[in-house]
């Protein structure tokens, strides 16, 4: 096994590896490690079933199952879909979901971990992923931004997002509102098993900071996030079949981008590893 960086910043490519075997002690401590301090692991031309993908997922620990029950595979629940393509009339997965900067299930009280993504099939172009290192961003803050910051909470709100990324789609219901209330987490997280802090914030489901007046919320909102996803925190990737990505939700944002969807078809398969509340 071989580990290479993608950048200096975020991002390591395994490899020397096939997953569809099992991975030795030694190795996945190297990349556990790795994940931990870079944030991302690449693995390219694999050729993984369902099977494997949710066997190799769980070393890394609990694998959630997604709300959206119609998506996910009958025999392995874990592995959520994530496509444009229709079978028999029906969407075999999620479409047109992650297009905005975030970090998965922040709206939760326990945000998970991280994600492994696998793809199947991918457009021959557009399509791509950006992964934004959060560790760096909050790095490379100026010391004054940092003790202002230091100390912030902000609310996460599926409802704030669902209303602005599903606008087309039927408004939540009450009940289902209910079901995904309203959390607050720190501005400024640290990684559990490095220490190592990063910034915590996301278009769309962080709502507010908490104490700010609505303006100045606002303001100091987007001079974040428009901070952390500069071009020298980010790496886009570009997605071929057999790819596999491993990322840590506690020190990355990301967003998919669009594609020609009626021309082109992309599957690909998630699975969601359980994490902890942030601090």
């Amino acid at each position: 096994m071989e580990l290479l960086p993608l950048t200096s910043f975020i991002g390591v490519e395994v490899k020397g590896i096939d997953l569809r075997e099992p991975v030795g002690d030694a190795d996945f401590a190297a990349m556990r490690q790795a994940l931990n301090q870079s944030s991302l692991l690449l693995f390219r031309d694999q050729h993984l079933n369902e099977a494997q993908h949710v066997a190799f997922s769980k070393k890394f620990g609990t694998l959630l199952v997604h709300v959206l029950k119609q998506f996910t595979k009958t025999e392995y629940p874990e592995v959520y879909v994530l496509s444009n393509v229709v079978d028999g009339g029906r969407p075999i997965g999620n479409h047109k979901e992650g297009w905005n900067w975030h970090s998965d299930l922040s709206y939760k009280a326990e945000p998970c971990l991280g994600a492994a993504l696998y793809a199947l099939e991918v457009p021959p172009e557009e399509g791509d992923t950006f992964f934004a290192s959060m560790h760096a961003a909050y790095e490379a803050l100026d010391e004054t931004t940092k003790a202002r910051i230091r100390p912030m909470k902000a609310t996460h709100s599926y409802a704030n997002y669902y209303g602005k990324a599903f606008a087309d789609r039927n408004p939540l219901t009450e009940e289902q509102k209910a079901a995904v209330p309203d959390v607050v987490h720190p501005v400024v997280r640290t990684h559990p098993e490095t220490g190592r802090l990063a910034l915590y914030v996301g278009e769309d489901v962080v709502k507010n900071l908490v104490g700010l007046p609505d303006e100045e919320s606002t303001k100091l909102l987007a001079e974040l996030n428009h901070h952390a996803i500069s071009p020298q925190f980010s790496y886009r990737h570009k997605w071929r079949a057999g790819d596999l990505l491993v990322w840590d939700n506690r020190a990355t944002m990301h967003r998919a981008t669009p594609y020609d969807d009626l021309k082109y078809r992309r599957v690909m398969h998630r699975t969601t590893i359980a994490g902890d509340r942030p601090f």
